[in-house]
């Protein structure tokens, strides 16, 4: 009974400071929220070229095509989320999520998520990979390479993306190329809205 008394207790204190944990997190993200989120969107509008990932080669023997990227619209929202299993490594495990849809020529009705881990100040910890899933099922993987202002057209922006691979057994397995989208992120919305163009190999 003393032995049962104990693991009670043991799993009390485990589950109490599991909840502690979880409560700082959601602390932290409650009381700054809107300044990290802003913060991290002026990351995502300057960001680092440093961050830059390698591309990915297809390494199989096939014919490979280049296509031509006409990204009619891309709308959708952005938020900054407590989340452990993508951001562990980092203390608050935040995360900057980019979610949204759109037309595109060759790849059809699409959705899009875009994900990087951010510190508390908003600055980027890694680097923002995207996610595009064409209306057939395909994914096109990418990473932000660098965006910078319209100086003649503010608040329009530029991001350039890097193609770099897409789902295992895929068309786009091994594609490289690149996306580039143009328009206006609204920060008190969290809203965005682009149109954009580019090209894909694969």
């Amino acid at each position: 009974m003393k032995k049962l008394f104990i693991y009670v207790v043991g799993a009390l204190l485990l589950f109490a400071s599991c909840q502690s944990e979880n409560l700082e997190n959601e602390e932290v993200l409650g009381q700054g929220n809107d300044v990290i989120l802003m913060q991290a969107v002026r990351s995502f509008n300057n960001q680092d070229l440093s961050m830059q990932s390698s591309k990915a080669a297809k390494n199989f023997n096939a014919n490979r095509v280049t296509k031509d990227l006409i990204f009619k619209y891309s709308r959708g929202t952005f938020s900054v989320v407590p989340n452990p299993g993508y951001c562990g490594d980092f203390i608050p495990p935040l995360q900057f999520v980019i979610e949204g849809d759109g037309i595109a020529s060759h790849i059809g009705r699409f959705t899009v998520q875009n994900f990087a881990c951010v510190a508390p100040d908003g600055n980027f910890l890694s680097p923002l990979f995207g996610f595009i899933t064409a209306a057939n099922g395909d994914i096109i993987n990418s990473v932000l390479r660098e965006s910078y202002p319209d100086g003649e057209n503010p608040p329009f922006v530029y991001y350039q993306y890097d193609i770099i691979g897409g789902s295992e057994g895929g068309r786009f397995e091994g594609a490289t190329g690149y996306i580039t989208l143009y328009g206006i992120v609204d920060q008190n919305k969290g809203t965005f809205d682009f149109e954009g163009w580019g090209e894909i190999t694969y």
